[in-house]
């Protein structure tokens, strides 16, 4: 198949020699030729769909065992979307998430973010909110995805990462704070999330040069606010600092958006009886859906200058 295209293209294409190198410089008007080019496309096209859902049912096949085993965890133990941010507008509870770069990190020492490189300490300090037992900290797991991403995900920590699972533990849905929150439930994401905070003062955590806002949509019903900045590279570093300074705050709550180091942040602060939740991209979550704005992460981590 691959000579025939090559073929077809030697023929349509006008070729010129520049320092010793073939450049097409022409298209010749040819329908013979155009038609035949076609035809070949479309076999290509046909035969790379054909190997595609192939792959996918290999796929499927591959990671069936671990997706099901996975699957009953979820629906045993973690909540919808709906419930978790539920929680959150009827208790005090603090939120701390994971997601597959908190359990990559967690799990595989030679995993590293661009923003935040690993270490044994991380690791450990990861772990140890993972199974956490403060009634006080919500544990946000992720929603139950079986595209090929997720389940490739699961295929390589699902049976570490179920031997940390406390078989009693309910956890949030940690996409709350993602775009999903937003599709699924709508206008009624918006009304919970700004019900958690409606009159409070709170104190926002993020790295300096963060593309975090605190936008109008969901925070213009803030009684003040006030900016705890970080590093945007490696913010694990400046942890002891951050848990010194907001130990003590007086504000009603900690909002934190810090990559990793907010899970563990928000986890250290609920033990010091600080209020803190880990709310990441939600702000852009928020304008995504409702503004068409990029995905979170899609956006840079930090502001260009």
């Amino acid at each position: 198949m691959l000579e025939k295209l090559k073929k077809a293209a030697d023929r349509v294409f006008n070729v010129k020699i520049v320092n010793g190198k073939p450049i097409p410089v022409s298209i010749e008007n040819s329908s013979t030729d155009t038609k035949e080019m076609e035809k070949i496309l479309r076999q290509i096209h046909g035969e790379l769909k054909s190997q595609k859902r192939e792959l996918e049912t290999i796929r499927l096949s591959a990671t069936s065992d671990i997706m099901q085993a996975v699957s009953t965890f979820h629906s045993r133990q973690v909540m919808s979307l709906r419930e978790s941010l539920n929680v959150l507008t009827t208790t005090d509870k603090s939120l701390a998430r994971f997601g597959d770069g908190e359990f990559r990190l967690m799990q595989l020492s030679d995993f590293n973010l661009r923003f935040q490189p690993n270490s044994p300490d991380l690791q450990a300090a990861l772990r140890e909110v993972f199974t956490s037992d403060n009634e006080n900290l919500l544990i946000g797991f992720p929603q139950l995805f079986r595209d090929a991403h997720w389940s490739g995900v699961y295929q390589e920590l699902w049976p570490n990462l179920k031997e940390l699972v406390i078989s009693s533990q309910s956890f949030a849905n940690a996409h709350m704070t993602r775009p999903q929150a937003f599709s699924v439930l709508g206008d009624e994401a918006v009304r919970l999330w700004r019900k958690v905070w409606e009159g409070k003062k709170v104190a926002v955590v993020t790295g300096a040069d963060s593309r975090f806002e605190l936008i109008p949509e969901l925070f213009d019903n803030l009684a003040g606010h006030e900016m705890v900045l970080s590093k945007s590279v490696d913010a694990y570093s400046d942890l002891t600092r951050l848990t010194d300074t907001l130990g003590d705050t007086n504000a009603d709550m900690v909002l934190i958006a810090l990559g990793p180091s907010g899970t563990i942040l928000a986890s250290k602060l609920a033990d010091l009886g600080v209020r803190a939740l880990d709310i990441g991209h939600l702000p852009n979550s928020y304008q995504n859906v409702f503004k068409g704005a990029q995905r979170p992460e899609s956006i840079p981590v930090t502001r260009k200058a």
